[in-house]
Parts: C-alpha cells; sequence; structure tokens
C-alpha cells in the first residue's frame, strides 16, 4: 500500500509476485478481497500511511464487531478519525505555538506576551500561520516536500510531546506532597527521556541513518552527476538535500527543548522538596455572580 507502482506494479498479480519475493507471500485474491470489502476499487500504491492505517484498524476493528459491511464502516470511520486528528491537531498546535511566540516575544519586550495585546497576538498568529502555511506550500509545489519532510519527525516530536507531559505530571506530583507516588509519572517520563534523545541523537549523529547522512548521500551522487530514487531531476535532489538538513536542525531542536525540560523540571522538583507545604496553587477563586457583574 505504500509501494509506490514504478516498485509493485499496476496489476494485482505483479504486485503480488513482487512483495512475495520481498518475502511476504500474498495473493492476488487477497489484495483484491481486501479492496472490496473496504469499499474501495484497489489498495495498491495507497501511499501516505493513512489508508494503511485505516486498513489495519478495519481488520481488527471488525475481528471485534464482525458483520456484513463493517470491515468498510470501520474503514472509512478510521480514514474519517485520521483527517479529523490532522485538522484538530493543526489547530490545537497553532494556538500552543501562538501562546509560546508571545512568551518568547514577552522576554524582549513585555507587552507582547499580554493576550489582550491585538499587536501581539497578530504578530504571533501571524508567525504561527505562515509556518504552517510554508509546510503547504512546499507540498504543493514539491513532490518530495510537505509531509515528507515533516514525516520522519513526527515519531520523536510526538514522544517528546509524551515526555514533557510526564515531566510536568511528575513536578505537580511533588508539589502537592504526594512524593510515595513519584514512580508512576517518573518512570515512563524517565523512559521517554531516553527513547527520544537516544533516537534523537541517532537521527543527528549515526553514519548510517541520521538526516546527515542521507544529505551527504544526495550530495555526493549530485556531484557525481547521478539521480538516486525517488528524485527525478537534479533540482529535487537538492531539495530532498534541503529537507534532511532541514530536518536534521529540528531535531537538534527538539533535543535541546528536551533537555531544558528536564532542568526546569529538576530544579522545580529541587525546590518543591524543601518547601514545608505543598507549592501548587490554583488560580484564586472568584465567585459567578461577580464575574457576571
Amino acid at each position: 500500500m505504500n509501494s509506490p507502482a514504478a516498485a509493485i506494479g499496476t496489476t494485482l498479480e505483479r504486485a503480488a509476485a513482487t512483495i512475495t519475493d520481498w518475502g511476504f507471500i500474498v495473493t492476488p485474491s487477497e489484495l483484491g478481497t481486501t479492496a472490496v470489502n473496504i469499499g474501495e476499487r484497489t489498495i495498491l500504491s495507497r501511499a501516505g500511511g493513512a489508508p494503511t492505517l485505516a486498513v489495519g484498524m478495519a481488520q481488527l476493528l471488525q475481528g471485534i464487531l464482525p458483520g456484513k459491511g463493517m470491515m468498510a464502516f470501520w474503514y472509512h470511520y478510521a480514514i474519517l478519525f485520521e483527517a479529523l486528528f490532522i485538522l484538530t491537531t493543526v489547530d490545537a498546535g497553532t494556538r500552543v505555538a501562538r501562546f509560546m511566540v508571545q512568551e518568547i516575544a514577552g522576554l524582549i519586550h513585555a507587552p507582547l506576551k499580554r493576550t489582550e495585546s491585538w499587536v501581539g497576538n497578530v504578530m504571533a498568529t501571524t508567525i504561527c500561520v505562515g509556518l504552517w502555511g510554508y509546510l503547504l506550500y512546499q507540498g504543493a509545489v514539491d513532490p518530495l516536500g510537505g509531509i515528507n519532510t515533516l514525516w520522519p519527525l513526527f515519531g520523536i516530536a510526538n514522544q517528546m510531546l509524551a515526555a514533557i507531559a510526564l515531566l510536568l505530571a511528575t513536578v505537580v506530583t511533588v508539589k502537592v506532597k504526594r512524593e510515595r507516588y513519584l514512580w508512576v509519572p517518573g518512570i515512563p517520563a524517565s523512559w521517554l527521556v531516553v527513547c527520544t534523545l537516544t533516537a534523537g541523537w541517532q537521527k543527528v549523529f549515526d553514519d548510517k541513518i541520521s538526516f546527515a547522512a542521507a544529505a551527504h548521500k544526495y550530495a555526493d551522487a549530485m556531484a557525481r552527476g547521478q539521480l538516486l530514487a525517488p528524485a527525478k531531476t537534479m533540482a529535487e535532489m537538492e531539495r530532498i538535500v534541503s529537507s534532511n538538513r532541514l530536518d536534521l536542525a529540528l531535531t537538534a531542536v527538539f533535543m535541546l527543548l528536551i533537555v531544558t525540560m528536564v532542568a526546569f523540571s529538576l530544579r522545580a522538583i529541587l525546590r518543591a522538596r524543601h518547601a514545608g507545604q505543598p507549592s501548587a496553587h490554583e488560580e484564586p477563586y472568584v465567585a459567578l455572580d461577580r464575574v457576571a457583574t
């Protein structure tokens, strides 16, 4: 499903033979039956990841709740779920990014971090939407851009976000003086920090699988005048090199962020342990009638 037609062919027979040669036994009838069951004409070369995940989810859910037509129902349910997930993630990510940009800008000029400031709001929103817009533009004009640039970063970014959330939970646990439960968020937080930094280190410095290695590979091929798949022109080779270098820089930034979060979390934990009473405070209570007034 994630292989281009150039690799597996356009017919069920050719695709089945190619995939079987790769070591995964599959028959033309299996490929055709799966397409019919999910309500599609074909499952060949449906690259991008979304159809593959949807078929996997449909097969699992159909095994739990079987019935005629349920495979197609769960497949399209999964496709809808993925689309909504992407839209809500972009929406939430843009909002959070705007807050972060305003906080950072406020360190330079304090009024910019005020949420009621039109200047700060418009400036931060323009920056965040401009960044998303660049990725959309890149994906529209460059067949090797857009999601191809972002997807290699998804794993480390996703796990980094989970690590930060668990670090926050760890700090709050100490602040409310529930240290006996520290291991509940602390162990998974430590595991995710180690995993994230290990993966980031490999993608930045490893001689074989790093973004730098991929950039060097295509850059060396360009110097020899050689084209490497999936590029079909030298211009696409240049874009692959630049995309890998962009991913390299962003991965380094992600690693710096997680290390910074660990440092601030440890500092907050040490301060909270020395405090004689719980140091996690909520906003002051405000009566509803006061708000209405």
